[in-house]
């Protein structure tokens, strides 16, 4: 996520509680140099996620709940926010109430759920054109 986050041209990688250090071997690989041309930080997500729309961005969630849209039917924009919860468990509900709107990639054939990460750089990417 951190190599296509620094692709898909977004300035920060804001990492909450229980995700991987963004330093560990594994990840320093895989980001091919990602680390040095955007910020990294660990963050608080209920405290972050305020201060983020205080400063204008708006912040998207991933859902498959009733509220969530298809992320074709919104629009990119200047400053905005992607979070993504885990694999197995999606995002914690608490922090879906403090987005400004819940998104979902439709799934057309018979998978069950698309990779974090694949999922991430899809939304990244849609939300930079």
């Amino acid at each position: 996520m951190i190599r296509s986050a620094d692709a898909a041209g977004f300035d920060l990688v804001a990492m909450g509680k229980g995700t991987v250090d963004a330093y560990n071997h594994k990840v320093l690989r895989s980001a091919q140099g990602s680390h040095f041309h955007l910020d990294l930080a660990n963050v608080d997500l209920r405290d972050f996620i305020p201060k983020l729309q205080e400063q204008g961005l708006v912040v998207y969630g991933t859902d498959l709940s009733a509220e969530s849209v298809p992320y074709k039917d919104l629009k990119a924009r200047d400053k905005i926010a992607v979070l993504v919860g885990n694999e197995g468990q999606g995002m914690n509900s608490d922090l879906l109430d403090l987005v400004d709107q819940n998104t979902h990639i439709p799934i057309k054939g018979q998978a069950e759920s698309l990779n974090v990460a694949i999922a991430a750089s899809i939304l990244m990417f849609h939300f930079s054109e």
